[in-house]
C-alpha cells in the first residue's frame, strides 16, 4: 500500500498590527449615528456625560431672546431628551445617587423611543448607516492610490506597527 502524503504545513503569516485609522473613523461615525438617534448626543457627550449647552436670556429690546453664553459640564436633563451613560449607570456629579432618566428608571426605553421619533424614526439611522458603509467602501476604492502613498509614508516614518490605513 502506498504511503499517504503528509499534510502540508500552512505558511505562517504575520498578524496585522496597528490601529487602522479608517476603521476607527468609520466606527466613530457609526457610533455618532446611533447616539444621535437614540440618545440625542454625540459619542463624546454620551460616554463622558459632559454636555455643552447654549444659554439664553430675554432681549433688552423686548422681542425674543439673546445668547447668554455657553455652559459646559455634567448636566443631566430632567426631561430625559438627552441621555448619557453616567445617567444610565446611575452616577451624578456627586458620584453615586441615581439620576432618574425620563421620570424614572423604567422610562429609559420610552425616552429612547421618543428620541427615535424626534429624529425621524428608525428608518433614518438605518439609511445613514447604509450610506456611511457604501461611502467608505467606494471612497477606499476611489482613493486607493492616495492611500498607498499614505501607507508608504507611514512605513518610512517607522510607524508601521502602530498605525495602518
Amino acid at each position: 500500500m502506498a504511503r499517504r502524503k503528509s499534510r502540508r504545513k500552512t505558511t505562517r503569516r504575520s498578524s496585522k498590527t496597528g490601529v487602522n485609522v479608517l476603521t476607527l473613523a468609520q466606527t466613530y461615525l457609526q457610533t455618532a449615528i446611533i447616539t444621535q438617534a437614540a440618545f440625542r448626543t454625540n459619542p463624546y457627550e454620551f460616554f463622558t456625560g459632559q454636555q455643552t449647552m447654549q444659554t439664553w436670556k430675554p432681549s433688552p429690546y423686548g422681542a425674543g431672546n439673546i445668547s447668554a453664553g455657553v455652559v459646559s459640564g455634567y448636566m443631566p436633563l430632567a426631561n430625559g431628551t438627552q441621555l448619557t451613560l453616567p445617567e444610565l449607570l446611575g452616577f451624578n456629579e456627586a458620584g453615586g445617587a441615581v439620576v432618574a432618566v425620563g421620570g424614572g428608571p423604567g422610562m429609559f426605553m420610552d425616552s429612547v423611543k421618543d428620541n427615535l421619533a424626534l429624529n425621524g424614526g428608525i428608518i433614518k439611522p438605518i439609511m445613514q448607516t447604509a450610506v456611511l458603509n457604501i461611502g467608505f467602501t467606494v471612497g477606499k476604492k476611489l482613493m486607493r492610490k492616495q492611500l498607498g502613498l499614505v501607507r508608504k509614508g507611514i512605513k518610512v516614518a517607522g510607524m508601521k506597527g502602530v498605525v495602518s490605513v
